[in-house]
Formats: C-alpha cells, sequence, structure tokens
C-alpha cells in the first residue's frame, strides 16, 4: 500500500505483419491447367462415348420404329410424300441433335462442378493440389468461388459448347458470334496470367481472388526435417539417458559391491577377532587346567619317585634276607640194563656202569645257589 508503485510490464513488440504470399509461378500455373484440362478431356471422351452409343443404338435398332411411324404418316397425311420425308428426317435429326446437346451440357456442368466443388472447399483443383498451388480467399467466401468457376468454365467449355449448340440448330452467324466470345474470354482469362507481378484472370479479377503458391510441399518438407530432427535429438536424448541410467546403475551396483565387500571385510574380520579372543580363550583355559594336570601329575610321580628311591636307599642298608632252601630234587627211578652183567671182580661197594643193584639208592646231591 505505501511501498513503491509497481513496475509497468514491458510493452509487447509490434509482431511483424506477415509477408503476401508469392503469385503462383507461371510453369506451375500452366502445368496445373494442362492436368485440369486433362482430366475435363477424359471425361469429354467418355461423354463423347456414351453419345456414339446411343447415336448406334439410335440408327440401328431404333431405325426401324421410326421408318413405321414415318409410313404410318404417310398413310393418315394422304399420300403427302414430302412431309412424311421431312417429318422421318427431322425426327432422327432432333434425335440426334438431342444426344449431343445433353453430352454437351454434361460437359459443362461437370467442369463448372470441378471448379467450384475444389475452390469453394479446398481452395484449389486437382490440378491445382498436384502442382501445390492454391485459390487465395476463395475459402472464405462461397460466393467468390461461385463467380471464379462461371467465368472459368465459360472461358473453357461453356461458350465452345454454347456454339456448337447454336450451330446443331442451326444459328450460324449466333454460333459465330459465341465462337468470338468465347476466344475473347479465354484470352483475357489466360493472357493476364502470363505477365504482371500478381499475375490476376479475368476470372480472378471478378471474383477477387488469386493464384498463389500453397507452399504445402514445402511446410511439408520443412515439417518432416523437422521430425527427423526431433526424432534425432529424442533418440540422442534417449541415447544420452539411457546412458546416464546405464552409468548410475552401474555406480549403484559397485557401490553395493564395495560396501558388500566392506561389509564382508568388516564381519571377516569380527569372525577372525572372534575366533582369536575364542581360541586364545581356550587356550588360556587349556594350558590352565593342563598346568594343573601336569602340575598334579608330576607332584604324583616325584612322590612316587621319591619314595621308590627312599625304599631302595632302606633296601641297600638292610642285610640280604637268607635264601631259602631250594626243595631236593626227587631221586631217579632206578634204570636197569638187562644186558649188563655183574663185574666179577668188582668189590662190594662199587658201582657198575649200567648196573643197579636192586634195592640201593643214591641221594641227589644238595642245589648251591651261584654266587652274587
Amino acid at each position: 500500500m505505501y511501498g513503491p508503485p509497481p513496475v509497468p510490464p514491458p510493452a509487447a513488440e509490434p509482431i511483424p505483419p506477415a509477408p503476401p504470399p508469392a503469385a503462383a509461378p507461371r510453369g506451375r500455373r500452366l502445368a496445373a491447367w494442362g492436368i485440369d484440362t486433362a482430366l475435363l478431356a477424359g471425361a469429354a471422351v467418355l461423354l463423347g462415348t456414351m453419345t456414339w452409343g446411343r447415336l448406334n443404338g439410335l440408327f440401328g435398332d431404333g431405325l426401324w420404329g421410326d421408318a413405321l411411324s414415318a409410313a404410318g404418316g404417310l398413310l393418315l397425311s394422304g399420300g403427302d410424300v414430302r412431309q412424311a420425308a421431312e417429318n422421318f428426317g427431322m425426327g432422327i435429326w432432333n434425335t440426334a441433335v438431342s444426344a449431343v446437346e445433353q453430352a454437351l451440357l454434361l460437359l459443362i456442368l461437370i467442369e463448372f462442378l470441378h471448379q467450384f466443388a475444389g475452390q469453394a472447399f479446398a481452395g484449389r483443383t486437382v490440378g491445382k493440389a498436384v502442382l501445390d498451388l492454391r485459390v487465395e480467399n476463395a475459402r472464405s467466401a462461397k460466393s467468390r468461388a461461385l463467380r471464379r468457376s462461371l467465368v472459368t468454365t465459360a472461358g473453357g467449355t461453356g461458350l465452345y459448347c454454347t456454339a456448337w449448340i447454336l450451330l446443331l440448330h442451326g444459328l450460324f452467324l449466333l454460333s459465330l458470334v459465341t465462337w468470338l466470345v468465347a476466344v475473347a474470354v479465354f484470352l483475357a482469362n489466360s493472357a493476364p496470367t502470363l505477365v504482371g507481378a500478381r499475375r490476376r484472370g479475368l476470372a480472378d479479377l471478378v471474383a477477387g481472388t488469386s493464384l498463389v503458391r500453397a507452399d504445402g510441399y514445402r511446410r511439408a518438407a520443412q515439417a518432416a526435417r523437422q521430425g527427423a530432427v526431433i526424432a534425432w535429438d529424442g533418440t540422442q536424448a534417449a541415447g544420452q539417458v539411457a546412458g546416464q541410467a546405464v552409468r548410475e546403475n552401474a555406480a549403484r551396483i559397485a557401490q553395493a559391491e564395495s560396501m558388500q565387500r566392506a561389509l564382508q571385510s568388516e564381519r571377516a574380520r569380527q569372525m577372525q577377532d572372534l575366533g582369536r579372543r575364542s581360541a586364545s580363550r581356550m587356550q588360556d583355559a587349556m594350558q590352565s587346567e593342563r598346568a594343573q594336570q601336569v602340575g598334579q601329575a608330576g607332584k604324583r610321580v616325584g612322590g612316587r619317585l621319591r619314595s621308590a628311591y627312599q625304599d631302595r636307599r632302606s633296601a641297600r642298608r638292610q642285610p640280604l634276607p637268607p635264601q631259602p632252601e631250594q626243595p631236593a630234587l626227587p631221586p631217579p627211578a632206578p634204570h636197569y640194563d638187562p644186558y649188563a652183567q655183574p663185574d666179577p671182580y668188582a668189590q662190594p661197594g662199587d658201582v657198575q656202569p649200567g648196573y643197579v643193584q636192586p634195592g640201593r639208592h643214591e641221594p641227589p646231591q644238595q642245589y648251591m645257589p651261584p654266587p652274587q
């Protein structure tokens, strides 16, 4: 409320008016007129073929019917042959002229519909569309398209077909004047299109239109180039995005792998530390228990050795106990040799080898232990 006044927005720059469309080139205009004329000539050939078929049917099948009608008229007229022949010839002529007139009128109608429909709804005819031309201001008002189509049709086939129809009806002078008017309208409509800056013919002056470049092909080519550029840019952008995504995914994977390796190394280090501590504890416990066991075993062995040593010393100091007497061996069994003969010269008491006196027994010698 009490601040500085608002800054007025910058004045909009005036948009420059669009340049007027360029007039249709002469070559394109002539080519477009040639295409339209070729289409109209095709329609004329088709109508001529149809009319020739009708005339063949007239002079073939319908001729006998006309002849019978003329004969009946001759009988009714009281034998007036001239009148009957005139009626017969005029009937055939009028039928042929009617068929030709219908074909000429259809040709005029075809050209008018081709011109009016193309200019009123599309702004151009088939030939102009092929050569990328258009009639300016024709689509905005149907009356302009109507006036232009009327003048173009009159200078094309309208006056010429009218001259032919007048000639068929026997109006030679009027037909000639119509021919001259047709040529004048054609020249007035076509000659100015080849000179001047805007190259407007009689039809353009009457309808207030002009034939200009449509630039449809240029815009289509430009749109195609822009589409190709956009597609290329989109492809490059998609490639960059895909590359960035691949790099980011690779970085994430590498980071995840490094973190996993770090976690694994940390876990391994913790497991190693835990193993070392457990091993040291077990080793300490085993060493303490083993030391106690070894100490107790050493004490027991030392006590045994001490007691054995003392027992041995005391045993050395004491005299050895007398050795117990060994039991006497039993006397051997007496051996008697049946083939031994006593010595006749032996004294009593002598022992003869191989002879033992019956009833005599020698005591065994006493066992003496070996000296120590």
